[in-house]
């Protein structure tokens, strides 16, 4: 393929986009997830850090077992550390590891992504409990305060 710079200007904008989404997603998601939760078990508090902390850890177990996964198919592919040049299988590899793979993983995503139970209506729903659970907490006197 010939080089085209303003098509690798594109093509490097559309994949920075589309990684910066991957980012910015689920944590955006989290917060409606977690109101949803105070909405499903209103006597339960406390428990938002579990939330971010799950989210947190499977992503470090994810990106580690991204990493065994492809260090395990190179060595099954004939890797050799420090020599200017391996076998053909592993450019085979390489390119499974690069194209491929991560489609099928980010079609999962979006089938996983389009069962996501909490839309635009269960948001502002939810919301709208939260906010009057707040407001008539403010009403009640505290405890220990002279009326």
């Amino acid at each position: 393929v010939k080089s085209n710079l303003a098509l690798s200007y594109v093509v490097s904008v559309a994949a920075g986009m589309s990684v910066g989404a991957s980012f910015l997603l689920p944590w955006s998601m989290l917060p409606d997830v977690v109101d949803d939760f105070k909405v499903t078990n209103p006597n339960v508090h406390g428990h938002e850090a579990i939330f971010y902390s799950f989210y947190v850890f499977f992503i470090k177990f994810s990106s580690g077992l991204s990493l065994g996964i492809s260090t395990l198919c190179l060595k099954f592919a004939g890797y050799v550390t420090g020599s200017c040049l391996q076998p053909e299988s592993v450019s085979t590899t390489l390119k499974v590891l690069v194209s491929p793979f991560p489609i099928a993983l980010i079609i999962v995503g979006l089938l996983i992504l389009r069962m996501y139970p909490i839309d635009e209506k269960r948001r502002q729903s939810n919301s709208k409990v939260l906010q009057a659970r707040l407001e008539s907490e403010s009403e009640t006197p505290e405890l220990g305060s002279i009326a």
